[in-house]
Order: structure tokens, then sequence, then C-alpha cells
């Protein structure tokens, strides 16, 4: 078996608490050296803030990520009643995503927040139906990432799939949550737009804003973010515009409000500004 395989493995058979644990435990450790990745997020979070991180918040951001990574291995394996106990949502949040997915349909832009795994965990184990898309990632980790996201109840697309945004179109029309991760733009064909309150832009993908015009689904914002041993979903009201500018436009304004109130949650280990 090699690494990846070994890491994968292990990862999914152990316990949330167990994993949680070793997140404490490790983030003290690991903030004391000087890494790349928490240097670049503390000069992405410098920009997007107006305020540098402390020490405090430079491991709390090492204790998340290793919390997102070790929930993201084992969340095929946690029971229902695990998910919803951890799982945080208000009945009003809740009730957007089914209004929207009962009448228009819904496209939901995400920034890499918390943990979007279990936010997608969370809706299979209410009746809401998730499709994402992911990269094609070498060594069979795409198709590990698959097979594990459809043990959590979702379904992935990868993002070379020939007609992508028609089979995503269909989707919408299913009344399936599709659900894009939209806060960096890997195909060098998105949009840029400001990040309010900072004098910069960000490249982002217009997905999103594309699925939701051809199909008149609403677009909406989902966030989320780590509170003591729970994860708090936020969902933003449906976002208006007339252009994939505008309406990312919108989008990032939810993203740079969430950042704001829990910059250790949002897991952007690299320099996002342009």
């Amino acid at each position: 078996m090699d690494l990846t395989g070994l890491v994968w493995a292990v990862g999914r058979r152990l316990p949330r608490r167990v994993g949680d644990a070793l997140a404490r435990v490790a983030a003290p450790l690991v903030s004391l050296g000087r890494l790349p990745a928490v240097d670049a997020w503390a000069e992405t979070v410098e920009r997007a803030t107006g305020r540098r991180p402390t020490k405090g918040q430079r491991r709390r951001l090492l204790e998340n990520w290793f919390r997102n990574a070790l929930w993201s291995l084992s969340l095929a394996g946690w029971s229902d009643a695990d998910v919803l106990r951890v799982a945080r949502i208000s009945a009003a949040d809740e009730g957007k995503l089914k209004e929207s997915l009962a009448g228009p349909g819904l496209v939901l832009a995400l920034p890499h927040m918390g943990s979007w795994d279990l936010a997608g965990a969370w809706c299979a184990r209410v009746g809401i139906k998730v499709v994402s898309v992911a990269e094609r990632l070498p060594n069979g980790v795409y198709e590990r990432f698959s097979k594990a996201r459809a043990g959590m109840g979702m379904t992935i697309h990868p993002v070379d799939r020939p007609d992508l945004m028609r089979t995503l179109a269909e989707d919408v029309a299913a009344h399936r949550l599709v659900c894009l991760l939209a806060d960096r733009d890997l195909s060098a064909r998105g949009v840029r737009v400001p990040w309010p309150g900072a004098d910069a832009r960000i490249g982002v993908p217009a997905g999103p804003a594309l699925l939701a015009r051809r199909t008149g689904a609403d677009l909406r914002v989902a966030t989320t973010h780590f509170d003591g041993e729970h994860l708090r979903l936020q969902v933003s009201e449906p976002l208006t515009g007339s252009t994939a500018e505008e309406l990312m436009t919108g989008a990032v304004a939810v993203f740079a409000d969430a950042v704001r109130r829990h910059p250790e949650s949002w897991l952007m280990l690299r320099r996002v500004f342009v």
C-alpha cells in the first residue's frame, strides 16, 4: 500500500473525538515552526481584513485545518446522530435551502471555510441531495475522494467531465443542491471582482453564476465555521445581478463578511489577491 492509501485507510477509521484530540495536540506543536503555507494564509487574511492574525489565530487555523482533513477522511463512517450533533444551522437558514430547492432550484457558492464536506453530509441526512465538482487528482485520489463522498450521500462530478455544465443543469432541474467552491479560480477563465474593505481584487470562478443564470436557479452563498466542537452553517439570501461578474461580486461580499468574523476557519493556505 502506498503512503496515500495508508493515510486514507487509517484516517477513514479514526473516530471523530480521537481526530479532534489529535488536531488539538498537533496544532500548537506545528505552529512553532515556520510554515510558508501558514505565512501565506496570514498575509491573505491581513489583506482581507486589515488585521494581522495573532499567534492564537495561527494555532487555531492549523487545528481547524487538521480537523477538516481528518473529518473529510472519516465522515463516511459517521453515524447520522453524530453528523446531526456536530452540524448546527438555524431553522431560518435551513428553510432558505428548502425554499429554493422546492422552487427554482439552488446553486450554492462556498468558500474554503470550515468543513464543506460535513455541510454536505448534513444536507444528505436531512433529505437534500448534494452534487459537487472536484479535480481529477492522480494516483487514485479522485476515486477515493468520490467514493468517500458517495458514502456521505453526495455525488461528485470530475471537473473535466464532458458537458459538465449541462450535467449540472440537469441536477438543478432534478432539485438537487449543486455546491461549488468559489473563492479560488483554477481555470483562468473566471472573473476578477473587488474584495470589500481591501484595495484588492480576487479571481473567482464564474461557474456558479453562469449555472444559476442558465437554469433560473437561486444563487446563494453558504459559509461554515468551527465553533468549539460544532460546525456552524449559514446561508445567504439569493444574490442578485444581471451578469456573472455582478453575481460573483455579491458572493465575494458574503465571503468577506464571513472571513472578517472567522478568519481562522478560512482554510486558504495561499495568496489569492491580484
